[in-house]
């Protein structure tokens, strides 16, 4: 029996109405709708597509959001400055700044610059942190969103083992101490993981997670049979939009599988406003 497709939008649509139910709850109470601040660092087009859907889904859940352009932060200094005067503003509970930066910007340095309660994103150091600490305050979205989806099959992840297949500071490592918190014994893979140990994980693994954004690194027959599969790659190849995975032959033998397009992707953006709801009841405490 083929594997069932594991879709982003109706998860999304669930959380989109607790956002606006707890929302709703807020603005009764007198205060303000919460605001999202979204700096475009570049004109990286991936970058730009992802602040304009930021802004149509917060207009969709009647949030505040506003938009500062990159030529507005033409250097690294002035970037540090809005950053600055944002993390100070208390009318701005939730900030985004596009990455990947410019070349010879200080990444870190940029990221310290925030206020790590506004961190919706899930990148500034103390976020992460805590996520360590299993106190997480903010998820970076795509962990936050596979974790999810993997929590949507209703199986007891207690006792299974998952393979991570990608180690990237905003997916892949956030995963595994997530997985952690559930008592899932992780395996994660890196450019320096042999194919013949790759497959080995892989084929023993409950749960698959692919993160590697390369396309056909994990082939279909690798699959445990009944293993929940999320691929979380995004590549281009012949002008279509696919992931990591084989898809079809994946889909044979797992139980449960995010498609590409349709899995993961759906549901960032709102995982993104979610941590934005979090964001302000953190600074309103």
């Amino acid at each position: 029996m083929p594997a069932k497709d594991l879709l982003g939008k109706s998860i999304a649509l669930e959380i989109q109405e607790e956002i606006i139910k707890q929302k709703d709850k807020w603005m009764a109470q007198g205060k303000s709708a919460p605001r999202l601040c979204a700096i475009q660092t570049s004109m990286d087009p991936a970058s730009e597509w992802y602040i304009n859907s930021q802004e149509k889904l917060a207009e969709k859940l009647g949030l505040q959001f506003q938009k500062i352009s990159h030529q507005e932060v033409p250097n690294q200094e002035a970037l540090i400055e809005v950053i600055r005067r944002c993390s100070e503003d208390p009318k701005i509970h939730g900030l985004f700044v596009a990455m990947p930066f410019p070349d010879g910007y200080d990444a870190e340095k940029i990221l310290l610059s925030m206020n790590s309660k506004k961190d919706v994103e899930g990148v500034h150091p103390v976020s992460l942190g805590l996520i360590v600490l299993r106190r997480e305050r903010m998820i970076p979205p795509t962990a936050y969103a596979a974790y999810r989806l993997i929590e949507s099959t209703g199986v007891s992840l207690r006792g299974k083992r998952a393979v991570i297949v990608g180690q990237s500071a905003i997916v892949g490592r956030p995963l595994n101490l997530l997985l952690g918190t559930e008592r899932v014994t992780s395996v994660v893979c890196n450019t320096g993981t042999s194919r013949d140990d790759l497959k080995h994980f892989i084929s023993n693994s409950d749960i698959v997670i692919a993160c590697a954004g390369q396309a056909g690194l994990i082939h279909g027959d690798w699959i445990k049979e009944g293993s929940i599969v999320i691929d979380i790659g995004t590549n281009e190849v012949d002008g279509k939009l696919v992931g990591d995975i084989d898809y079809e032959k994946a889909k044979s033998k797992a139980s449960f599988i995010t498609p590409v397009p349709g899995g993961v992707g759906p549901l960032t953006v709102t995982m993104l406003m979610q941590n934005l709801m979090t964001a302000y009841a953190w600074q309103n405490a």
